[in-house]
């Protein structure tokens, strides 16, 4: 992973580019440097990012905390769609605040502390549901069956909120309730991300899950359902 670093006005820019992972720390060490100068704004463009993993996701969010702990904004732009379903498992679609291009989110940082960030944040293709699911470690017939709710669903993976989780790059079995469906939809994913009470209270316990070998029917099933409850909402 490299670094480059310019300035615009009194915002620091970042531009990451390469894996952000377990050796990725560079990315806490710099922006806590910029903190310590006084350097309070600071974006970091992901436009050269090929992969953010599990340790990656653990980084970004100490970095996060780091800057709002010392009254610092931290923000993202320009982000590849993969690493923006990363963060949607998570659940960090919700607490980062990211823009489609370096212009805008450095527009951003001009605007009043008093407008409601959640309106400027960037929306993507997520839905945010309450629905029951059941889930367990494996596919063993013998595995205790757990019961959670899913926070939010992409075709890429979803968010569990219950009070059994699991250690990260746990192989999780799931049956999801989506409305409509006369059967469980059975999935199989990762444990990416365990919510963080700081930054994550409403979501807290909680986990990320990636769905991993998920076939194409089934993906669009899930699609399908996010898109006829988006349109639906949208008319309400």
């Amino acid at each position: 992973m490299e670094i480059r670093k310019r300035f615009s006005g009194n915002t620091a820019v970042l531009y990451i580019a390469g894996n952000i992972d377990i050796d990725s720390a560079a990315i806490i060490e710099e922006t806590g440097i910029l903190l310590k100068e006084g350097i309070c704004r600071i974006l970091c463009n992901f436009a050269n990012v090929n992969v953010v993993d599990y340790n990656g996701l653990s980084i970004l969010a100490i970095a996060y905390k780091n800057a709002a702990n010392q009254k610092g904004i931290l923000k993202f732009c320009e982000v590849p769609m993969h690493i923006k379903e990363l963060f949607r498992a998570a659940r960090l679609d919700m607490v980062f605040e990211i823009y489609a291009d370096e212009e805008t989110a450095l527009q951003s940082f001009e605007l009043s502390d008093k407008v409601d960030k959640l309106s400027l944040r960037r929306r993507f293709k997520r839905l945010d549901v309450s629905t029951p699911v059941k889930y367990k470690v494996g596919l063993s017939s013998s595995a205790k069956m757990f019961k959670g709710k899913i926070l939010n669903l992409s075709g890429a993976g979803t968010f569990i909120y219950a009070k059994d989780t699991f250690p990260i790059s746990t192989q999780i079995y799931l049956e999801a309730e989506l409305g409509g469906s006369k059967e469980p939809l059975s999935l199989m994913g990762t444990v990416i991300w365990l919510a963080d009470r700081e930054l994550q209270p409403h979501s807290y316990p909680g986990m990320g899950i990636q769905f991993t070998d998920i076939d194409e029917i089934t993906q669009e099933k899930i699609v399908d359902f996010i898109d006829r409850n988006v349109i639906g909402r949208s008319k309400i």
